[in-house]
């Protein structure tokens, strides 16, 4: 099965190093005691990058960079960018049963036999 590439967030892209993904990328080849120590190590090494950020304040601000989505759609859209499995299934069926539902304001919205009924009530009176 092939495996969906997975965005990483402005924070991870902040806080991570190279050097940090490839010591997570040979976590797997390791025996289980060292698998634990390096991961423990990786995490708190991202912990401590996490923290350097949030101490100089205009650092931390480029998060604030990309412009958050006017519409939960394009939200959606976005979030799906960072998840995979089950939590991108649930967003790609919220995010249909939206386009559903607009669909059907549109399709409230001009619908013809409301049209005619309105034309028919002027010319009535």
């Amino acid at each position: 099965m092939e495996q969906e590439y997975i965005a990483q967030t402005a924070l991870d892209q902040m806080v991570g190093t190279d050097q940090g993904q490839l010591l997570k990328a040979l976590i797997p080849y390791f025996p289980p005691r060292q698998q634990q120590f390096l991961s423990v190590f990786a995490k708190a090494k991202e912990l401590s990058n996490t923290l350097a950020l949030f101490s100089n304040p205009p650092a931390a601000m480029r998060i604030q960079a990309a412009s958050a989505p006017a519409q939960p759609m394009e939200l959606l859209s976005d979030l799906r960018r960072y998840c995979f499995g089950n939590t991108r299934k649930t967003l790609d069926q919220i995010n249909n049963m939206m386009a559903m539902v607009e669909m059907i304001k549109v399709m409230s919205m001009s619908s013809p036999e409301d049209v005619g009924e309105d034309n028919c009530e002027e010319e009535r009176q």
